[in-house]
């Protein structure tokens, strides 16, 4: 099952869900003592009929500074893990501890724990040092050849489409979703938010309600058969999450929602979202003498893997001096200025968002997003961390990066055209 995903865009999720773990540790660490402790509500291990399934610490320990070690050690690696440290060992520790706690008092259960579990393993099982995780950091090939497999990918999919399908089929032995009143119910839950959105909500006609309820629960019967057809599968997962987005907003239980919409976010495939402006190639000029800048390159010499967006050359180099005119250059800025295969020069902000777009996948969404916020804020950022550039990020030794033969050939640095120049202008 072929993927989009690259190192960089994984970076991304392996944060997130980094985050998410870390604040569910978190959380949990003043209530450790009377959720998980010989002083709480369960202070007999044994009481558990899942205590003695695995060699569990809290079957043998479970004073509350163990617990409390336990959780403090699992926000721990949950930093770890977000930064791409040791994050395979810190995913197989957070696991262990989800499957001790869990195991020491079965009431914290919730539907999303078994797939957050998944994750960890399917995380320790991937291809070490991604693209932006800390073990990257310096490598001379950014992208290091890191990809995601196709059968974990594809695990991913049957783990997802079993849980839809479970979850639909016990739901049509419940009186409630058959008759269509469970949306109904949910919403005068105490547990619901007291939103307008729950109000209005409420305040539909009782058909629509049905309608809504059996609708949702139409969507998880027929996840399986939709997830198995290429092109119906991003509507399917699509649908699943405004799913989870909406109960996000409606009920008060946001660890179990978060932990599907991290199912959701590794089952996204970044190759549903097709680069801006394909078979384009578009120049990037850059200041040599930035760190910053260098760092920007290699981003994306890393995520535009086939190497057909972008092209590379410093500021002020001769291909700038050929290909900007100088009236032109009075006025830009000494960062990074893209030129577009149609001509246009692009400059803070607004050559970030291009480029990110030109990459497609999870960057396009972003800059999609980011494209919501007014110029002038975005331009006001950029050069605000501009401003600043020089003193956070070490001054490069080269105008060019440090890279692998192949990487170097998409720079243009000599003083005569190259032939991509040469097709560029039509000569």
């Amino acid at each position: 099952m072929r993927n989009g995903w690259t190192g960089g865009q994984y970076g991304v999720y392996r944060l997130l869900l980094g985050l998410y773990l870390g604040v569910h540790f978190a959380q949990l660490i003043p209530w450790g003592r009377e959720l998980f402790s010989d002083r709480g509500v369960l202070p007999d291990a044994a009481s558990s009929p899942l205590i003695r399934l695995f060699p569990n610490l809290l079957a043998v320990a479970d004073a509350p500074a163990v617990v409390t070690a336990l959780l403090i050690a699992a926000t721990a690696a949950a930093v770890l893990f977000a930064a791409g440290y040791h994050d395979r060992p810190a995913a197989l520790l957070m696991w262990y501890v989800l499957a001790c706690l869990h195991a020491r008092n079965p009431l914290i259960a919730n539907p999303s724990l078994p797939f957050v579990g998944w994750l960890l393993l399917a995380h320790a099982a991937l291809p070490p040092a991604p693209y932006l995780s800390w073990a990257a950091r310096g490598r001379a090939d950014p992208d290091g050849g890191w990809h995601l497999p196709r059968p974990i990918f594809a695990a991913a999919w049957t783990v997802m489409a079993a849980g839809y399908g479970y979850s639909g089929w016990t739901k049509l032995v419940s009186p409630s979703w058959v008759d269509g009143t469970a949306l109904a119910r949910v919403l005068e839950n105490p547990l619901a938010r007291p939103t307008a959105l729950r109000e209005l909500l409420l305040a539909l006609p009782e058909g629509l309600l049905r309608l809504a309820t059996w609708g949702s629960l139409a969507v998880e019967l027929a996840f399986i058969p939709l997830a198995l057809l290429r092109r119906l599968r991003p509507w399917a997962w699509t649908a699943m999450l405004a799913l989870h987005l909406t109960l996000l907003l409606l009920i008060d239980f946001a660890d179990l929602t978060l932990g599907m919409i991290m199912l959701h976010l590794f089952t996204f495939d970044p190759a549903w979202l097709r680069p801006a402006d394909g078979g384009a190639v578009d120049r990037v000029f850059y200041d040599g003498h930035c760190g910053l800048c260098h760092r920007f390159v290699r981003f994306l010499l890393a995520e535009d893997r086939d190497g057909r967006a972008f092209r590379f050359a410093p500021l002020d180099g001769p291909v700038f001096r050929r290909m900007v005119a100088e009236d032109e250059r009075r006025d830009l800025p000494d960062s990074v200025v893209v030129r577009t295969a149609d001509g246009r020069l692009l400059v803070r902000s607004a050559a970030a968002i291009h480029c990110a777009r030109r990459l497609g996948g999870l960057w396009r969404a972003l800059a999609t997003a980011a494209a919501l916020v007014p110029r002038p804020l975005r331009d006001r950022a950029y050069d605000a961390v501009a401003r600043i550039r020089h003193r956070v990020f070490k001054r490069p030794p080269a105008a060019c990066p440090l890279v692998p033969a192949n990487l170097r050939r998409r720079f243009d640095l000599g003083s005569r055209p190259s032939s991509r120049e040469a097709a560029d202008h039509g000569d």
